[in-house]
């Protein structure tokens, strides 16, 4: 027997010449059994004679010879294809002293193989399941349920459960190191960038870029243990180790499924599910399908299972309807193809002709028969005319003509009716109606068929199905997402949140989307329901996704490290700061902090003013920061900001505001602007809608025109105020206009993220300018303005001191004269002053030899302090002086009344 020939590696080298290497089962039958024989041994061997077939490719050698693991072909099967193509082993009859030779030397190799198979089985599992941990990391911290795929748009169905990428993601998989690692964002542009050019064949990678569709791979148990890339071309990848055997991913609800189809691809059950309303299983490929029905046949061994099978027969073997015809034998389930389709799959019939097409042939197999199952004996058609082959769905003609086996086919007896149900068009009718349809005689015959023979369908089954036809029709938005998919009531309200539009609408705008289909939808038992509370916004991702929606999906733009691409808008930063070096750091920190630590919000805010325009101010902070924040950035008017609604400040985390106080009302708004500065939380109002509250993570750019915007206090540091001193050079703005058209925006955001923060945090203050100092001094009342004076000594040299109420009033009301300021009356001065100054009650002091009766203030001139203890005397001299300097100082001090009065 072929498997007794002795053969060593020299011999395998010589049969393998007369082997053709141009078929692939025969390449892989070949090297399994080389493997199962001489292990790694027989790689040289192998890979030699596989360079004779066509197509040969280095890396397809090596990944498929890694494959073989426990091998089910043996060296005989390689003995025997040689002799098969003419060769003829030397020695055929062997001695006793062969057979012993040969006997040791085979259990050698077997146990050298054996050990090489059980080290090749515990690297599988150990990376195995290091590879699964990682993709759920990836499933779980950097996929998002909401966005969109060019692949999905060709294809013309909806996302259902997958996911889509935030940012770049590189898995590397090192086989020497036995480690498994993630690379996000800017790490793994930089990872890429330093991979050894070639790739060291123990080192592979699995590259997810943003916008790239994401499918789970789980187990019967619902464990994930994979997951399938779909580029925006339909390029489909796996991740090195990942399990696909076995596994699979679900496109609807499958809990309580009375029907449960089961497809290749993702595109192929998002098809089925559409137009059947069924939940539809990805079993990945044609080969994995038997795996994947057998383990749906165990978790659901009531429901109906329908095998959606691809069929082509221009690919040789026409794998697609093979596999799929086993899996629905070894089942009991239905396998159904798509008929009149140009292409293979139910997907290519969805696109040619519309999902009311593959609704109508889907549908007809839900009463079909299965398949009998694999231990079972064939049926044997009668004579008399047995339904057709049940388990290929097609569509049959009604009227004159039709036969009692095509009416046994097509329709059911509802239960507990004279209803009749049209399987094919998934229509109800009446009896008379299907008498005329079909003929008296024909629907007597019909009836008068046994229970088993004649189909019965339940008036519920019916029911679902008619329902699930009318939601399937119901495209739910452009992207075709369902409204079971779509639409999630908020409990606790009479809102829905949007998943296509990602917001809450009120339920009128549901019931116009879906008309009729709303009290579907109301009363579905599928419907999702999700708690007021667990709608967040939390652009830190530190909720557990499977309990909250998070509105956050990622910045929009992925940072390219590309510093001459962004120099332009790099130095536009300076220049608003008038290239001030303390300023200009502040504000490149404050823009890079909330970058570097997604969601945080700052203390501070950015103020920036100045009568002059064209500065750029709009261009670095609107234009550029708004691209780069993307739909979490917002430019807000005076109308947003005075409105009672505020729904435009909900999930953003950047916002220009552009002259948003009127003079009338700028010391109106100033609370409210501090509120949007430091507030945690906002209360969010909205039309029509019940408010919520969320999470408070804008931060926040004032730009302006005015030289008082607002009022602004001396201790108030919340800001950082600029005025930038110079219009924007023509040829500099051309520049910046070509970095945003070029990636410059993109390179910015990877120079922030690289900027050293240092000990730079939410709450460091910014540092003092001489606009601010400007701002505050326009802001002061008249009675602020005097104190500040007072204060520094320009009423004066020698006034900043103790000195009589009524004498600072006197000199405040000749100050207001003169410079026509607002004055006050002599209460409320003292009582405005004595906030900042220490003032006494009434005291008496002299004044030569009369006695009075005074209040008086004691400035302190660093730490505050109780006023001196001063005689009477004392005081008397005090004030002489303070009058004095007065009088140098040229105030008018004897034209004062109280002081006139006494002199009189």
């Amino acid at each position: 027997m072929a498997d007794q020939i002795p053969v060593s590696l020299e011999d395998l080298r010589v049969l393998l010449r007369f082997i053709p290497a141009d078929s692939r089962e025969t390449w892989v039958q070949v090297g399994m059994g080389i493997k199962d024989e001489f292990g790694t041994n027989g790689w040289d061997a192998w890979d030699t004679w596989s360079q004779s077939g066509t197509g040969y490719k280095l890396s397809d050698a090596k990944s498929v010879w890694k494959s073989f693991r426990k091998a089910g072909t043996g060296l005989g099967t390689v003995i025997k294809l040689a002799m098969d193509n003419g060769w003829t082993p030397e020695k055929t009859e062997l001695t006793a002293e062969d057979k012993r030779r040969f006997a040791r030397e085979h259990e050698a190799r077997r146990i050298a193989r054996q050990a090489e198979v059980e080290a090749d089985e515990a690297l599988l599992e150990r990376m195995r399941a290091k590879v699964a941990a990682e993709c759920a990391v990836i499933w779980a911290q950097h996929t998002t349920t909401d966005g969109k795929s060019a692949y999905l748009d060709k294809k013309q169905v909806g996302a259902f459960g997958i996911g889509f990428m935030r940012h770049t993601v590189v898995l590397e998989i090192d086989d020497q190191a036995e480690r498994c690692q993630l690379w996000v964002g800017e790490d793994a542009q930089q990872y890429l960038a330093s991979v050894p050019k070639p790739r060291p064949a123990h080192l592979s990678m699995l590259v997810l870029r943003r916008g790239d569709m994401v499918m789970p791979l789980r187990d019967e148990a619902g464990h994930l243990h994979s997951l399938q890339q779909v580029s925006s071309t339909g390029k489909k990848l796996f991740p090195k180790y990942g399990r696909k055997s076995g596994c699979f991913h679900v496109v609807g609800d499958n809990a309580e499924a009375e029907v449960l189809g089961l497809a290749e691809g993702y595109a192929t059950a998002a098809s089925c599910h559409m137009a059947a309303g069924w939940p539809v299983a990805v079993g990945i490929d044609s080969g994995n399908l038997p795996k994947v029905a057998a383990r749906l046949r165990a978790m659901y061994p009531a429901a109906r299972l329908v095998i959606c099978g691809d069929d082509d027969p221009t690919t040789a073997g026409n794998p697609g309807r093979t596999k799929a015809e086993l899996a629905a034998q070894q089942c009991g389930a239905v396998a159904v193809f798509p008929q009149g389709a140009e292409g293979k799959d139910w997907n290519d019939l969805h696109a040619a002709q519309g999902l009311d097409v593959v609704r109508e042939q889907l549908l007809s197999a839900v009463l079909l028969e299965p398949a009998a199952p694999a231990t079972d004996p064939p049926h044997t058609p009668s004579d008399e005319g047995a339904p057709e082959n049940p388990t290929t769905a097609t569509t049959g003609g009604a009227g004159e003509g039709l036969t009692l086996a095509q009416v046994v086919r097509r329709y059911a007896l509802v239960e507990g009716t004279t209803q009749v149900w049209d399987i094919d068009k998934a229509l109800l009718m009446k009896k008379p109606a299907f008498e005329a349809l079909v003929g008296k005689p024909l629907v007597k015959d019909w009836m008068a068929l046994v229970d088993g023979t004649r189909r019965a369908v339940s008036a519920d089954q019916v029911r679902d199905i008619q329902q699930a036809k009318r939601m399937a029709g119901k495209k739910g938005g452009a992207l075709g997402m369902p409204p079971l998919e779509r639409y999630v009531y908020i409990d606790g309200t009479k809102d829905v949140w949007d998943r296509q539009k990602k917001r809450r609408v009120p339920e009128g705008a549901v019931k116009m989307a879906l008309g009729d289909a709303y009290a579907l939808w109301l009363n579905s038992a599928e419907r999702r329901v999700v708690d007021v509370e667990h709608i967040v916004f939390d652009p830190t991702m530190t909720k557990d996704a499977s309990l909250y929606i998070n509105t956050y999906d990622g910045l929009p733009l992925e940072p390219v490290r590309d510093d001459a691409a962004c120099a332009n808008l790099v130095w536009l930063i300076s220049f608003l700061c008038n290239h001030d070096e303390a300023s200009r750091d502040w504000l490149v920190r404050w823009l890079a902090y909330p970058l570097q630590h997604s969601g945080a919000k700052m203390d501070t805010a950015v103020l920036m003013h100045s009568i002059m325009e064209g500065s750029g101010k709009s261009l670095l902070f609107a234009d550029a920061l708004g691209e780069l924040y993307g739909q979490y950035a917002a430019t807000v008017g005076q109308t947003q900001l005075e409105s009672n609604f505020n729904a435009w400040q909900s999930r953003k985390l950047w916002a220009v505001f552009e002259e948003v106080v009127s003079r009338d009302q700028r010391y109106n708004q100033v609370g409210k602007i501090k509120h949007l500065i430091t507030g945690k939380t906002v209360r969010m109002e909205s039309k029509f809608i019940n408010g919520w509250e969320e999470a408070n993570h804008m931060n926040a750019v004032f730009l302006s025109n005015e030289i008082l915007p607002w009022p602004i206090s001396e201790s108030d540091r919340r800001m950082l105020v600029m005025w930038p001193m110079e219009a924007l050079p023509a040829f500099r703005q051309k520049a910046i206009g070509a970095e945003l058209r070029n990636g410059g925006v993109a390179a910015l955001y990877a120079w922030l993220l690289a900027v050293d923060l240092g000990d730079f945090d939410q709450r460091t203050r910014p540092p003092k300018t001489e606009a601010r100092e400007r701002l505050v001094a326009l802001s002061r009342a008249a009675w602020q303005t005097f104190v500040h004076l007072w204060r520094v000594g320009e009423l004066g040299t020698g006034l900043w001191g103790g000195c009589l109420s009524t004498d600072l009033y006197a000199l405040f009301s000749e100050w207001c004269q003169r410079n026509k300021e607002h004055q006050l009356s002599h209460t409320k001065f003292s009582l405005f002053v004595s906030a900042e100054v220490e003032k006494t009650r009434s005291i008496p002091w002299s004044e030569g030899t009369s006695r009075r009766f005074g209040a008086f203030f004691f400035p302190h001139q660093d730490d505050p302090s109780p006023p001196p203890s001063l005689t009477s005397a004392q005081l008397g001299v005090m004030v002489e002086k303070w009058r004095k300097a007065a009088q140098d100082a040229g105030w008018s001090v004897g034209a004062w009344d109280h002081v006139k009065a006494v002199a009189a």
